[in-house]
Formats: structure tokens, C-alpha cells, sequence
């Protein structure tokens, strides 16, 4: 890329993660106060009542906190960053992407996936700075660090963990009949078509 590319790279990526961040905190911020005023309205019609006690309510809210937090249900700001055991890290996919390619165009290259805190603090991989910390896509809806004239990633021998050990062998989104190298096309138009990253998104690790 050229300096003017890059910077224009650059301040695609700001806008991109200021719209994110001003998204999340306004749904939030609407969302919290429609709760504050049904939840406070409930509570003071139920004390005023006398249908509920303010001591045993306390213990309920405690409660349900702490199931929350248990079911891994609270509330979060959709940043993301992977974590793999050590025995994910050793499998590795064995596919024969070669003969496949002029097939499936390398359309595993166009999904999206969270970044783990090394892959992030070495610097080969790039975020999205619009969905924290997922890989960076370029517009024409490939990984970044794909080289579309060669159809092959630019770092390939340290490319992600989660590069390696992912087969499409088993993923019907990419295949109608895999041993027969039936694409299912219409998942890969519908889903993975060249636009710009959404709030919801397809994961390789689906």
C-alpha cells in the first residue's frame, strides 16, 4: 500500500471503531435506562404493598447476580480476544488445500475470528478497530493478510493457531458435498459477500 492508501486505511478503521464504540454505548445506555424505570417502579409498588421485604429482596438480587455471572450471561461490549488450551494448538488441519483451490477461491480467508493476546501483541495480525479484536478484513472481504494474486496467506508459517487446526472438511457452510468439492454457494453469497463488518458475524470457529 501507498502512504495516502494507509492513512486512508487509517481513518476507514477510526471511523469505524468510533461508530462501534458510540453503537454500543448508546443501546446500552437506552436499554439501562428502560430497565432502571420498570425495575425501580416494580420494587417501590411491590414495598409500598407490603408484598415484598427490602432485606430479602437484597438477597435475591445477590442471587441472580451471582447466576448471572455463572452462566457467563452479563452484559458485555462485544470485544472478544481467544483463548486456546494447549492441546487445541496442537491439532492441526489436514486438509489438501491446493487441489482445492480453484474451487473454493480460499473462502476459509473470509471469515472472521478472535485474536489471542499474543497473536495481538506480535503485530503480524491487524484488528478491526470497529469489533475488538477480531481479524482485519480488507473490502474485498479477505483477511487482510491474504495474497489474492498468489491465493495464499502472507504469513503463512506463523499464520493463527486457529488457521492451522481449522478444517472445512466438516463445515457444511462451505460444502454441500465435501469428497465430491460441491461449494454450497448460496451460504458463501448470503453470508460472506464483500461488505462492511455488522455487529453480528460469521466466526471460523463454528
Amino acid at each position: 500500500m501507498s502512504v495516502s492508501n494507509d492513512f486512508q486505511e487509517l481513518e476507514h478503521q477510526v471511523e469505524k471503531g468510533n461508530l462501534f464504540t458510540h453503537t454500543i454505548l448508546t443501546e446500552q445506555i437506552m436499554r439501562m435506562n428502560e430497565n432502571e424505570s420498570f425495575i425501580y417502579g416494580l420494587i417501590d409498588h411491590l414495598l409500598q404493598r407490603g408484598m415484598i421485604q427490602s432485606d430479602e429482596l437484597k438477597e435475591t438480587v445477590e442471587a441472580v447476580r451471582k447466576e448471572i455471572i455463572e452462566k457467563k450471561e452479563s452484559a458485555t461490549l462485544g470485544v472478544a480476544i481467544r483463548v486456546d488450551d494447549n492441546e487445541d494448538q496442537q491439532q492441526l488441519a489436514t486438509v489438501n488445500c491446493e487441489e482445492r483451490l480453484h474451487i473454493c477461491k480460499a473462502v476459509c480467508c473470509r471469515l472472521h475470528f478472535a485474536l489471542s493476546v499474543e497473536e495481538i501483541e506480535r503485530g503480524l495480525m491487524k484488528w478491526e478497530l470497529g469489533r475488538p479484536y477480531y481479524n482485519r478484513h480488507h473490502t474485498h472481504g479477505y483477511c487482510h493478510q491474504m495474497n489474492l494474486e498468489q491465493r495464499c496467506c502472507s504469513i503463512y508459517q506463523d499464520r493463527p493457531s486457529v488457521c492451522k487446526k481449522y478444517s472445512c472438511a466438516n463445515d457444511q457452510r462451505i460444502w454441500k458435498d465435501f469428497e465430491k468439492m460441491v461449494l454450497n454457494q448460496d451460504w458463501i453469497d448470503s453470508n460472506l459477500n464483500a461488505k462492511e463488518l455488522e455487529l453480528v458475524e460469521v466466526f471460523m470457529d463454528k
